[in-house]
């Protein structure tokens, strides 16, 4: 099993599709990492707003901003997490084995819901990944992990309110 894990915070991301809102102070208590020192060099060139924290055996598209942002309550604190893997396929795979899931660091809180996987296809992700919905049910410091044919990837974000 490879377990990706940097420093003994993890690493803090916004991930998904929601509209960038106003930058959001993150509390000193999540102490929210941007952009990894070594980047991994993904499926595809990303675009300047994001990256890929992982490796060959699993990787996660994340937000260099630092937080997961612009869903407010209204929205239920729901986004998208676009994973990947090398040689990952929807055509073979359109419901792949990936298990997501997410735990609060800064307070007591249930865990998020997270759907099924499914599958995407972009040029962004240099054509197939795998695709899971997250809602937190409060904003806050989390931690999410992800699984998948023996490899892990977990990252924290900070989820503006």
């Amino acid at each position: 099993m490879t377990r990706l894990t940097i420093g003994t915070l993890g690493w803090f991301a916004i991930v998904g599709s929601t509209p960038h809102a106003a930058a959001v102070e993150v509390p000193s208590s999540c102490a929210a990492t941007t952009t990894p020192a070594r980047l991994f060099a993904g499926p595809a060139p990303s675009p300047a707003s994001h990256f890929w924290y992982g490796s060959e055996t699993l990787a996660v598209f994340l937000d260099r901003s630092g937080t997961w942002r612009g869903m407010g309550p209204s929205q239920d604190y729901r986004d998208k997490l676009f994973w990947w893997r090398q040689g990952y396929s929807g055509v073979s795979e359109p419901r792949p084995a990936l298990i997501v899931t997410g735990r609060r660091l800064d307070a007591e809180a249930p865990p998020p819901t997270v759907s099924s996987a499914t599958n995407a296809h972009h040029k962004v992700f240099g054509g197939w990944a795998m695709l899971v919905g997250v809602e937190f049910p409060a904003s806050g410091c989390w931690e999410m992990t992800g699984r998948y044919k023996g490899h892990v990837a977990s990252f924290v974000v900070y989820v503006a309110p």
